[in-house]
């Protein structure tokens, strides 16, 4: 199975010339993390030899392609000047790649303390979460956090995140900012409201390539996603090899 090449950003007039640089940094960042995209997972060799490896790299490719889609959306809005569809894919990116973070930093926790039933919970859960209450019920294990919990971990580590974030979603969201100073314009001295495609089609452009602009460090988290989730398969392996239940004492 084939996968679909994703949109690259086009470079126009609403662009400054650091941001042409930017949008080209952004468009091979993309290309390389559409080619790491896996078309399958099977459960052989490492995966094989531990299950939680299976789940963690399942819920890992599944963010990575989710943050391509995303991209891929943002692009397409983007080139059609839908500024709007655009933004919503832009702030969606920023929730996933704040997910993706937290992701790592908690497999890398988890591993050090060799805690192998945290992280068969933290891929469980990751694949599985919703908000769903009718399935929470019979699972409550899968309860998804909320995004804004994952926004403000990352802000932690990169002051303004959320802030971005933010102002992003009063565009997203149907206030003021969103429909008002987004697509009409009052003449005050008359009182005639004249609307148009976007207004500020300048400052829009900015605010979703700052959001997007987190994209190239996914290369890097998935990088370390593969040697820690590599690591696990290890440990499982060590304490529990395929074929020997855990309870069975390791050979010294």
């Amino acid at each position: 199975m084939s996968l679909k090449e994703p949109t690259h950003l086009i470079r126009d007039d609403r662009l400054t010339e650091p941001d042409k640089k930017l949008v080209g940094e952004l468009n091979t960042s993309l290309d390389r993390l559409s080619g790491l995209r896996a078309v399958e997972i099977t459960v052989s060799g490492k995966f094989l030899r531990s299950k939680i490896a299976w789940k963690l790299a399942t819920y890992q490719h599944d963010l990575l392609h989710r943050l391509v889609a995303l991209m891929d959306g943002a692009a397409v809005g983007w080139n059609s000047r839908c500024t709007l569809s655009a933004m919503l894919s832009a702030r969606a990116l920023m929730e996933t790649f704040a997910v993706m973070a937290e992701f790592e930093r908690r497999v890398t926790r988890l591993l050090k303390d060799e805690d192998l039933g945290g992280l068969d919970a933290l891929a469980q859960n990751g694949i599985f979460a919703s908000r769903d209450e009718d399935l929470i019920k019979d699972a409550p294990e899968t309860k998804a956090t909320n995004v804004i919990t994952y926004v403000d971990k990352f802000d932690k580590i990169a002051k303004g995140f959320r802030g971005h974030y933010d102002m992003l979603s009063e565009r997203c969201h149907p206030n003021s900012l969103g429909h008002n100073f987004m697509f009409s314009n009052l003449d005050r001295t008359d009182g005639t409201v004249r609307f148009c495609d976007e207004r500020e089609p300048g400052r829009n452009g900015k605010m979703i390539l700052a959001a997007l602009a987190p994209l190239p460090l996914v290369e890097s988290l998935s990088a370390r996603l593969d040697e820690l989730i590599e690591r696990v398969s290890e440990l499982q392996h060590r304490i529990a090899p395929v074929g020997r239940s855990a309870n069975e004492p390791c050979s010294s």
